[in-house]
């Protein structure tokens, strides 16, 4: 209290107020709480006074010659049943504060012993994921190796592989290479050599002709037709013959009869046109049914004689009695609409140039842009096979179905037959197509296997020694060498290729193709 009052009559007097003076009261009421007693150090003392206070009385009052005498009392206190009672109290106090202190030590110690187990499981969980996580991390550092390595083998591996595969490629380039240099010497030695009889002169030849029926069918095109389609009254007359002439072509036989009364009757019809008093009338007339009567021949051959080859001869003898009957301009449409489907009865294949695609397979004879190469191969044959037909036809059997006069020569009728129709275009077909660039062209394989089956007999009759220098030069060089055909093999051209072989070793074998010739080279009665 005096300190206190001091203070405050230091701070009534003092105008100034000092920092230190506030340090020095905190100071002194720090030391004042650290000497003040907490309430349990309070409850304990107020009840050790009051538990002592009987026993200091009783002592006062004692008298003081207790404490001299000669003989000690057992205790100061036996008779005193006050501080037996204290003494109980104290005791039972003292039993009570040490089982409290006891539980207290207890619960404490549990708590203890519980906080450092939570304590030693948290370590040792937290022990227990670091080694999992490390262990986890190991593996994983593991795996992510091993799949560098795999990764990197395989990279490895690869790339020996490309490395291979471009070193075998560059191989077999440089191999492809050299065979084409060594094919292309060989190639330009054989035309020089002439090792397929012909020469290079025979090209130019076939040129010049594709060039001739091109303009022929210029003429029935661009002539003709569109007069035709002008005039009704023509029209209605030409339609009329169509629907003669059409059903007539498709029931040709073999039989010499039914090919006497067609052939007669189709001529009787075409006659019928040329007989037009009107000249332009009837030459236009005359033309219109003519080449209505060629495309219906080249339908059946694309038709009917690519599915049965020996259908070839009945309808040759037809176009030849009619040619013999003096239709000799069949002869020039029939040629022009051959030439345009098949630019191969020529021996011929005309050249690219700058046509497209497209416009260049019309020209070689295909009907569709995308037809197929065996579709394609098929109908030139039966085409081929009707031509072959034609050229090797014998006029006089032809004589006998034509019923000509009895008064007619055939000498004379044959005039009417043009030359691209006569048996010498068996040599000037197998020449041509014995000479670059026709003998590389993979559908030759296939045409030679139709002419030997069409027209080989004839032919090697015809031409004896010749002919047989030419089969054995298609045997040797064409076949064995393999210089006959594409380069790059297909399978049409592997079909054909081994029909042709069986057909030439078999003649070679026995000198004959009776075996392997198409039927009906003789007509039926």
């Amino acid at each position: 209290m005096r300190l206190d009052a001091q203070e405050s009559d230091d701070d009534d007097s003092d105008e100034e107020w000092d920092p230190s003076d506030r340090v020095s009261q905190r100071d002194i009421a720090r030391i004042r709480l650290a000497n003040e007693l907490d309430p349990w150090e309070r409850w304990e003392n107020a009840c050790h006074s009051r538990a002592w206070r009987p026993v200091h009385r009783a002592r006062s009052v004692l008298p003081s010659s207790a404490s001299a005498s000669s003989t000690p009392k057992p205790s100061s206190h036996n008779n005193d049943p006050s501080i037996d009672e204290v003494e109980n109290i104290l005791a039972q106090f003292q039993i009570q504060q040490s089982e409290v202190e006891k539980k207290e030590r207890e619960g404490f110690q549990k708590r203890n012993t519980s906080l450092w187990e939570g304590i030693e499981a948290a370590i040792r969980q937290a022990e227990q994921r670091t080694a999992d996580e490390a262990q986890r991390l190991v593996e994983a550092r593991r795996k992510q190796e091993e799949a560098e390595a795999k990764a990197r083998r395989a990279r490895e591996e690869e790339l020996k592989r490309i490395d291979a595969e471009k070193q075998a490629a560059r191989a077999k380039q440089l191999e492809e290479e050299a065979k084409a240099r060594e094919r292309a010497q060989q190639d330009e030695n054989e035309r020089r050599a002439n090792v397929f009889r012909g020469g290079s002169h025979m090209w130019p030849g076939a040129k010049t002709e594709y060039a001739h029926w091109q303009e022929r069918m210029k003429y029935v095109k661009e002539d003709v037709l569109p007069s035709i389609a002008q005039r009704a009254d023509w029209r209605k007359q030409c339609f009329t013959a169509k629907r003669a002439i059409t059903p007539k072509v498709g029931q040709l036989t073999n039989s010499q009869t039914e090919i006497m009364r067609i052939t007669v009757a189709i001529s009787d019809i075409l006659q019928q046109a040329r007989d037009v008093p009107d000249h332009d009338a009837a030459t236009r007339l005359y033309y219109w049914m003519l080449n209505h009567l060629s495309k219906c021949l080249i339908r059946q051959a694309e038709q009917e004689v690519a599915a049965r080859q020996e259908t070839a001869f009945p309808l040759a003898r037809l176009i030849m009695g009619l040619l013999l009957r003096g239709h000799a301009a069949l002869g020039d449409v029939f040629m022009a609409r051959l030439v345009k489907k098949c630019p191969w009865v020529l021996a011929y294949i005309p050249e690219r140039a700058s046509q497209d695609e497209a416009v260049y397979r019309r020209r070689i004879g295909f009907k569709t842009p995308d037809e197929t190469s065996q579709a394609y191969a098929s109908r030139i044959a039966g085409i081929m096979a009707l031509y072959f037909a034609c050229i090797q036809t014998s006029l006089e059997s032809v004589m006998a179905s034509a019923a000509l006069p009895t008064s007619t020569q055939l000498s004379d009728a044959a005039k009417h037959i043009p030359v691209e129709l006569r048996p010498g275009r068996l040599w000037t077909w197998q020449s041509r197509s014995l000479t670059p660039p026709l003998v590389e062209q993979g559908l030759i394989v296939s045409l030679w296997c139709t002419f030997l089956e069409i027209a080989g007999p004839v032919s090697l009759q015809r031409y004896k020694r010749q002919g047989t220098k030419i089969l054995s030069l298609l045997l040797e060089h064409g076949i064995y060498k393999k210089r006959l055909g594409s380069k790059e093999d297909n399978e049409v051209q592997h079909a054909a290729f081994i029909r042709l072989t069986l057909i030439l070793e078999t003649w070679k074998m026995k000198q004959t193709l009776v075996e392997h010739v198409s039927p009906g080279r003789d007509m039926d009665p």
